[in-house]
């Protein structure tokens, strides 16, 4: 596959620029389907019917046969008073088509906290990408984006929509086309395409992970799919990933390297259509990602994506979205294939409410089962709830709450979460900036010790935490209180410049700080130390490039707080990164 320069340029759409063989084989197949007999067509060797006259109706006498005569029976037909003739062989019936516009089924996802798809202009004249600015392409209308206009988007490859290339009045064409939806089969009955990304990021951290150590490495990703479809009833899919770290001075964490691996390999099957809409079953490893991702995501800022392996159920209609799932974990590992944690089973029952466009109504129970760990034996059940959307378009608002209970060891778990968010979009005003307020809480443990009373630390399960708690990732979902706020604008539309504020305190100043993969890194048993964590101020720009292309840098510094500065090495934390990416 030829890779294109940063400025990718146009090519017609050719499925010979991959799978060159298979595509022929089709094509000549589809030649001989063109020129094969089609019913009612004269057979070789046979003369054609006579054309009849006006007003006549089709005559069954044989050709070269004299005039019936008036009142005589004509030939072949029943005598008066015989028995009638059999009735004559019914048609074969037409064979139903697949409806591709309906494959794969797209359910409207709730959006993330701070709404980040809303920062973006939604439409309108206008410049979509940096080529575009550089050829001069004043489009009327945003361009289809699959991907989105972001380096970042922790979508799974097999959620992305690409149907628009099936429209035949579409018009927007790319090098990358040929390898999306390449039709093929008796009566286009399959359905093949494959896309991957190559990314690249720098990392420059002072007092990396607050040891006091500077850290500069270099990360690499690289991933790559394949999607097969048999009509709308049968799936497989196949995505693999290779992860690289380079230069790192400090010891790659879980998420920072696992080496060559397959990301997700399932096979999906339709089982029927109960209440109007489909109900599919899908089995094997398979990333999943529900709601604001507060607790189910497969993060994107990690080298390593999450994933699971075991089976899911989902069905969808127009307004409601249901899922059950009963996954294992899979273990990242840099040395060797990754692995199944057969010592957690991961439940769930999710479902989705649309009342009406841009509002979303979310309702869960979520079971993390636990045994032969050291610490954490025991099952934790989450019942939680999300409400968002928007009045006018112009106010923005996100609740979600989440209450645990459970037994973890020899204890009781009592545990809960709160978000409130208020937004507000300035429609009136050009570069359309939003800003937000939220308050983001998470209950922690009054006696560390298991000496008396419940477990109050809420377990953030398989969270997307770097997009809430700052960039630097020192802080989660977990015995915490966060006042935060978010201001962006787009100059243009193929550019987002964005800044938050966070204000961290512990909500127990016995129990610890917890990092984004839900570990203490500091504590003060005493309780002595304060519960003033800190402030963490980001900065960040993300450029669209092409329709394939992003880049986004970024600075953030955290300062500590009294908590902070008593618990470990003293310094601040600060963080400079850029990224690269091309997608396809």
């Amino acid at each position: 596959m030829p890779t294109p320069p940063l400025l990718d340029l146009p090519a017609p759409r050719s499925p010979s620029r991959l799978l060159g063989a298979v595509v022929l084989g089709c094509a000549l197949f589809a030649f001989a389907r063109a020129n094969a007999q089609q019913p009612g067509a004269p057979v070789p060797g046979e003369l054609p019917a006579l054309p009849e006259a006006p007003g006549a109706g089709p005559s069954t006498e044989p050709m070269g046969a004299a005039p019936t005569a008036p009142g005589a029976a004509a030939p072949g037909a029943a005598a008066p008073g015989a028995a009638p003739a059999a009735p004559a062989a019914k048609a074969p019936e037409e064979k139903k088509k697949v409806d591709w516009s309906k494959v794969p089924v797209v359910a409207k996802r709730p959006p993330t906290g701070w709404w980040t798809g809303t920062t973006v202009p939604s439409g309108g004249p206008g410049y979509y990408s940096l080529r575009d600015v550089i050829e001069g392409n004043y489009r009327d209308e945003r361009p289809k984006q699959p991907y989105g206009p972001w380096s970042l988007n922790s979508t799974p490859y097999f959620d992305f929509d690409f149907r628009y290339l099936d429209d035949p009045k579409n018009t927007q064409h790319d090098w990358a086309d040929a390898y999306k939806r390449v039709h093929f089969g008796p009566e286009d009955n399959f359905l093949f395409s494959t896309g991957g990304e190559v990314r690249y990021r720098y990392m420059n951290e002072l007092s990396s992970r607050g040891t006091g150590r500077n850290n500069f490495y270099d990360l690499f990703r690289v991933r790559a799919y394949g999607d097969f479809w048999y009509k709308d009833e049968y799936r497989v899919f196949v995505e693999f990933m290779d992860t690289q770290v380079y230069g790192n001075r400090l010891a790659p964490g879980p998420t920072d390297e696992s080496g060559p691996d397959i990301q997700n390999a399932f096979v999906e099957a339709k089982v029927g259509n109960p209440f109007g809409g489909p109900l599919s079953v899908r089995v094997g490893r398979q990333e999943l990602l529900y709601g604001s991702q507060r607790l189910v995501s497969p993060p994107d800022w990690g080298q390593t994506r999450r994933t699971f392996q075991g089976a899911k159920a989902f069905w969808s209609s127009d307004q409601w979205s249901v899922d059950a799932f009963w996954v294992q974990p899979v273990i990242p590992n840099d040395s060797k294939a990754d692995s199944v944690d057969n010592n957690r089973n991961f439940v769930g029952l999710w479902s989705t409410y649309r009342p009406k466009a841009g509002t979303f109504f979310d309702l869960y129970y979520l079971g993390l089962m636990q045994a032969n760990t050291t610490t954490a034996n025991g099952d934790i059940h989450t019942i939680g709830s999300r409400y968002t959307g928007d009045v006018d378009k112009r106010f923005l608002y996100d609740f979600e709450g989440a209450v645990q209970f459970g037994e973890r060891g020899s204890r009781h778990v009592l545990a809960k979460m709160l978000v409130a968010g208020l937004g507000y979009r300035f429609t009136n005003l050009p570069w359309n900036p939003h800003f937000w307020i939220y308050y983001d809480y998470a209950s922690g443990d009054k006696d560390p010790t298991g000496r008396s009373g419940s477990y109050r630390t809420f377990n953030q399960l398989f969270a997307q935490a770097h997009n809430y708690f700052g960039y630097i990732d020192l802080v989660a979902r977990q015995n915490i209180h966060d006042l935060n706020f978010q201001f962006s604008v787009s100059p243009q539309p193929w550019m987002n410049l964005s800044v938050q504020y966070h204000s961290f305190n512990l909500d127990s100043v016995k129990d610890g700080l917890y990092n984004t993969r839900g570990q203490i890194i500091r504590q003060d048993p005493t309780g002595r130390a304060g519960n003033a964590v800190g402030q963490e101020m980001d900065i960040l720009a993300t450029v669209h490039l092409s329709t394939h292309q992003d880049f986004m840098f970024g600075y953030s510094k955290f300062f500590g707080g009294s908590f902070w500065r008593r618990t470990g090495n003293p310094n601040n934390v600060e963080l400079l990164y850029a990224q690269y990416s091309l997608k396809w």
